[in-house]
């Protein structure tokens, strides 16, 4: 099985998760200096905020590896699995374009949950993305830190599977 690692964030997403973790942090704080006060406004204010953080923080993927037959892309929430008999087509993608975020998160710490209706992102770095379109017409997105050695490391497993 070999290991990729995750993409660093590119100057964009960095910039998005300083400016959100900046209002998700310090809003919940101040609240409790808002007059009059109203505690349990600040509570679940506090609560709600940290939580939209772990959770973000959670979808990051920790760990990108490629077996003999499969992709494995695991965060803290849990894993996906992708058999590469499955993948159509897949290669790097050098623009973004326009997509529509239909559930996840759209900025701080990556791009992550469901984009354009179906399509699955895993992304900390929209400059480093492959994309890969299974039989199902499914499709995944991911950015590993080296896309050109997963694009390779992937190809040359799918060319053993026949």
């Amino acid at each position: 099985m070999k290991e990729f690692s995750t993409a660093k964030m590119d100057e964009t997403t960095k910039m998005i998760t300083i400016i959100v973790l900046l209002f998700l942090i310090l809003f919940p704080i101040s609240s409790f200096f808002f007059e009059p006060p109203k505690p349990a406004i600040s509570i679940v204010s506090f609560i709600l905020m940290y939580g939209v953080i772990f959770i973000s923080y959670g979808f990051i993927p920790k760990r990108i590896a490629v077996s003999t037959d499969q992709i494995l892309i695991k965060n803290l929430f849990g894993s996906v699995v992708i058999n590469i008999k499955e993948i159509e087509t897949f290669g790097t993608l050098d623009k973004i374009g326009l997509n529509l975020r239909t559930a996840g998160v759209g900025g701080l710490f990556g791009y992550f949950g469901y984009f354009n209706g179906k399509d699955v992102w895993y992304v900390t770095n929209t400059k480093k993305k492959v994309k890969m379109i299974l039989n199902s017409g499914k499709v995944y997105m991911i950015s590993p830190e080296n896309p050109d050695d997963f694009v390779k490391e992937v190809q040359k497993r799918k060319n053993e599977l026949g």
